[in-house]
């Protein structure tokens, strides 16, 4: 009972947190194109990489079925509570290692306000929503190794399955699966297991291959460097570090802790744990794009797990606890890093070039609202450094869709 009362107590407070803070405009990035893809309220059959089939079907769904609701709104409100979802999770993932509602609440704090969750909380992107299945994967997951139950083997295998439909990133989770498999001992369950985990791969190359897409467009990104040079790996390595100690913080320290905990008592998840988070911290390394701090998130999610293991660890020193408490300040840590950035030369500059979408307001502080939006930025023709034409483009289709059921370009420009 006590369980259900915190993580209801998270729910409603980190929704109040996440609505108040969300985008008050269509922001930029791929917001713009899950947007219109809700306003087609068309369905995808398409599961190449970019077409993240479960996440637009969900939301045209949602549209058909609210059809006099906003796309904005829909998609607002189907991330905020993706994200809860993920908290949720969290909690009973951190539960189930410590039996301790104290450590599993506060790696939920923490997590919450980390700047790379908070911000996919408050946008129209995939990765909270991709999280969640995520989550689930490694909830039963973790549940499997420590009761022996095949059932949860099961659920796993489908969670893990669905989650390739939200974003082909979680092929990388395979590795951990198989040492699930390998953890099970027993021929039966490796095979039902691999046989349900199987099917959901097959239907996603399948549908591919019937539309004519291929398999590499199921699994190509066409981004990633075909050669990857030491110097860039090295760079995106140190920028991985800075994403950490950004979301994490002190914190980071209980993360640590926790690994050596759960090493010492529970071997085997551990093990599970590091499997699920390193391919996917090292693909993000090395994925070449502006925003990949993004493709952390199932990684700083395992972080999480371990803060709270971390906690739980230490709970007898009333230091910990102290500690714990001062994850509810950390949104004034964003607000110090905002105001102290402009004082340095490169960020002053940096806040200049990329004035037309925020600045640094954009970069340093995880929530959204009363934010610049790309649909002003279109329609008032407004200029960037940066190659904008993919995000206008959607843009200007949408717009077009609006003005179609007369809405006036000043109404457009709000949404």
């Amino acid at each position: 009972m006590r369980n259900k009362f915190i993580a209801s107590a998270l729910f409603f407070v980190f929704f109040i947190i996440y609505y108040l803070g969300s985008f008050s405009k269509v922001p930029f990035g791929d917001c713009i194109g899950f947007v219109l893809e809700t306003e087609k309220a068309e369905f995808t059959t398409s599961t190449s990489t970019y077409a993240h089939f479960l996440f637009i079907n969900t939301l045209v769904l949602l549209k058909k079925i609210l059809p006099n609701i906003e796309s904005s709104e829909i998609g607002r409100f189907a991330l905020i509570f993706s994200s809860l979802g993920c908290l949720v999770v969290l909690y009973q993932i951190a539960f189930e290692l410590t039996k301790n509602r104290f450590s599993s609440f506060f790696s939920c704090v923490i997590f919450g306000f980390s700047f790379s969750f908070w911000r996919n909380s408050e946008i129209v992107e995939v990765y909270t929503f991709n999280l969640f299945w995520v989550g689930l994967f490694l909830f039963f997951a973790v549940k499997f190794i420590l009761q022996k139950n095949s059932k949860h083997l099961l659920w796993s295998a489908v969670f893990l399955g669905i989650s390739l439909f939200s974003h082909i990133q979680n092929i990388l989770m395979v590795p951990a699966f198989l040492l699930l498999l390998f953890y099970t001992k027993d021929l039966r369950k490796i095979f039902l297991g691999g046989l349900v985990f199987s099917v959901f791969l097959l239907i996603l190359v399948g549908v591919a291959i019937i539309n004519g897409e291929g398999i590499t467009a199921v699994f190509s990104s066409g981004v990633v460097n075909e050669n990857v040079e030491i110097s860039g790996v090295f760079k995106g390595f140190l920028m991985a570090v800075v994403y950490l100690v950004y979301n994490f913080w002190y914190f980071l320290i209980f993360s640590i802790l926790g690994m050596i905990f759960l090493y010492k008592s529970h071997r085997k998840t551990f093990w599970f744990l590091i499997i699920s988070a390193l391919p996917v911290f090292c693909f993000s390394v090395v994925f070449s794009v502006s925003d990949n701090y993004v493709f952390f998130i199932p990684f700083n999610f395992i972080i999480a797990i371990f803060i709270g293991i971390g906690i739980f660890g230490l709970i007898k020193k009333r230091w910990t606890k102290i500690v714990a408490f001062t994850s509810f300040f950390i949104p004034l840590i964003y607000i110090q890093a905002y105001r102290i950035a402009p004082k340095f030369e490169k960020g002053s500059s940096f806040d200049q070039e990329k004035s037309y979408k925020g600045g640094l307001r954009y970069y340093l502080l995880p929530w959204m609202n009363d934010n610049v939006g790309i649909l002003e930025f279109t329609i008032e023709k407004r200029k960037a450094n940066d190659d904008m034409e993919w995000m206008t483009k959607a843009a200007n289709e949408f717009i077009g869709l609006k003005k179609m059921k007369g809405y006036s370009l000043e109404e457009i420009k709000k949404l």
